[in-house]
């Protein structure tokens, strides 16, 4: 199993500063809040939104690495979005579904048993694999995020959350929304000014 904390530190270690992040809910938004309070990062998506709110960022911003953390319990409420992610197939977008098997304090997810969320393979992604351990997780971290296509990790992972400290309004309601839109507008690659007078 690998240590979600871990992986994230190391991503975060690799991502410059103009990459575009998006959360599920839980550990994933306070862990990454804690080592990227900076950039464009969307935090705490309602269950189920996370991969298709990252695929609409990729597709606007196509020239930027975007990626995606999930989680399993959040994939799980809706599938359908691997469809979606095969089909649009956005080539700067990583997906990271830290799967730890179980909905919180709520039981297990169906992956504790014989779900496996490497599935996006049946869905059309054509680059998915199941990671778990942090070593492996460091072997193909960088690739992955170097690579001009679609990659989706399934990382079997550790229960439990890191005890960070994290102001909560990188991950909570309009201040965490106001954050993120002023961090886009920061953006080098963004283009609503410019486009607005177009109009």
């Amino acid at each position: 199993m690998v240590k979600r904390f871990d992986c994230l530190t190391l991503l975060a270690s690799l991502l410059d500063e103009h990459a575009l992040t998006v959360t599920s809910r839980g550990g994933n938004a306070r862990e990454w809040a804690h080592l990227r309070p900076e950039g464009a990062n969307f935090h705490s998506l309602n269950m189920g939104t996370c991969m298709s709110f990252a695929v609409g960022l990729a597709l606007a911003f196509p020239k930027r690495k975007v990626i995606a953390i999930d989680s399993d319990g959040s994939l799980l409420l809706d599938t359908s979005s691997l469809v979606t992610l095969a089909d649009v197939n956005p080539p700067n977008l990583l997906a990271l579904v830290f799967d730890n098997q179980s909905y919180a304090n709520m039981g297990a997810t169906a992956t504790a048993r014989s779900t496996d969320l490497a599935m996006a393979q049946g869905a059309g992604v054509k680059t998915a694999a199941t990671i778990t351990t942090n070593e492996d997780f460091a072997a193909v971290i960088k690739p992955a995020l170097e690579a001009s296509e679609l990659n989706f990790l399934v990382l079997k992972s550790e229960s439990g959350r890191a005890q960070v400290k994290v102001d909560s309004r990188l991950i909570h309601g309009r201040p965490m929304l106001e954050h993120f839109i002023t961090a886009l507008l920061r953006h080098p690659d963004y283009r609503g000014k410019s486009m607005a007078g177009k109009d």
